[in-house]
């Protein structure tokens, strides 16, 4: 009689075992399903033609469907006018670009950035002159108030990508007190800050910034998980996908909510030349026409989830080149759908592989 209780209860216990694992796989299977089908948001930066890069309107033109957002870079802080704007097109071609772009159901959020390339000292200073005067600042955020409601901007990206350790806290100051003020007028602020992942590999730059206080006063940081190799490192992977991941849980551990987090991607890749020890920053299209030149093989390296090459130039100079493509975006985007992240930033349109276009909406639903 014992023996067939045991049996009896070693059945039911292994039924109930079998159903509870089949509700979970279920639930997980769902949860899965409901990922997916979740919108999220593609933003892409837009830029005008730079020398032999081009310019991001033919891509806006051809691929809007897969896109939310368009980001124009065409703003600096003036070096000379504390709080003031360099804009570097007419009056008239940003009508045509966002009326274009709404036209097409995309978005379009201002770009605001402290970039001086001839030198990082000028934009800290410029930035710092902004950030530690409260009358600078005050015109600073009435400009941009101003601009936005007069071009019928949706939202506006804060792109201070050097700053000063001290202005630290008055960065985080500004994006509260822009946001305070144009959440007003109905539009959405978002910075892009520096990927950090915690230790060594980090930008040297993050530290400058507050994610905690930054995700929350803002509506969406969008983390620049590019340039884990550049120009001042040997040559390697443009963003590994374990690296890429790591930045991601960075900013998850340090308070950002996933639903503020937009995954930087890169369209571009970086030539390096070996022997003269120097990197050539490129568009898909100028990497794909070398790989050409030198019947060089792509080779998927499993580790960063990145593909790269090498080739011998004319000179005799040794070429390493890394690069994103379309199989490497995959590998971004199920990062974004297992965080379940806000979406992704891509910079910039017009340089990218351009089957990114058919990965994308493949994989993730885009926010319209």
């Amino acid at each position: 009689m014992a023996k067939n209780c045991y049996r009896l209860f070693t059945i039911i216990s292994l039924s109930m075992a079998l159903l509870i694992m089949s509700s979970c796989s279920q639930l997980q299977r769902k949860e899965e399903y409901n990922k997916n089908k979740t919108p999220r948001e593609v933003l892409g930066f837009y830029t005008e033609q730079e020398g032999t890069y081009p310019g991001s309107q033919p891509t806006v033109n051809s691929q809007f469907t897969s896109l939310s957002i368009i980001a124009p870079f065409w703003y600096k802080l003036d070096d000379k006018r504390p709080g003031s704007l360099i804009v570097s097109v007419t009056e008239d071609h940003k009508i045509k670009v966002i009326q274009s772009a709404h036209k097409k159901h995309l978005k379009v959020y201002m770009v605001v950035h402290n970039l001086f390339y001839e030198t990082v000292e000028k934009g800290k200073q410029v930035a710092s002159n902004v950030l530690e005067n409260d009358k600078n600042r005050n015109v600073f955020i009435q400009n941009l108030r101003n601009e936005m409601n007069q071009l019928e901007y949706d939202g506006i990206n804060i792109d201070m990508e050097n700053l000063y350790l001290t202005d630290r806290d008055s960065f985080s100051l500004l994006i509260k007190k822009l946001s305070d003020a144009v959440h007003r007028d109905g539009k959405v602020v978002t910075v892009s800050v520096p990927a950090n992942t915690g230790d060594s590999r980090a930008n040297p730059w993050s530290r400058w910034f507050d994610y905690e206080k930054l995700g929350l006063y803002s509506d969406g940081l969008m983390i620049m998980t590019y340039d884990e190799h550049n120009p001042r490192t040997k040559p390697g992977s443009t963003a590994s996908v374990n690296w890429t991941e790591a930045t991601i849980r960075y900013a998850l551990k340090h308070g950002v909510p996933p639903s503020k987090i937009l995954l930087g991607i890169a369209g571009y890749g970086w030539d390096w030349d070996t022997t003269a020890d120097k990197a050539l920053y490129s568009s898909y299209a100028q990497l794909m026409d070398q790989r050409t030149k030198y019947k060089a093989k792509v080779i998927w390296e499993s580790r960063s989830q990145t593909p790269h090459f090498s080739y011998v130039d004319h000179n005799h100079h040794s070429h390493q080149v890394w690069f994103e493509n379309s199989d490497s975006l995959r590998f971004k985007l199920n990062l974004v759908k297992k965080y379940n992240l806000r979406g992704i930033g891509i910079w910039r349109l017009g340089l990218e592989d351009p089957k990114f276009w058919t990965t994308i909406p493949e994989e993730i639903k885009v926010k319209k």
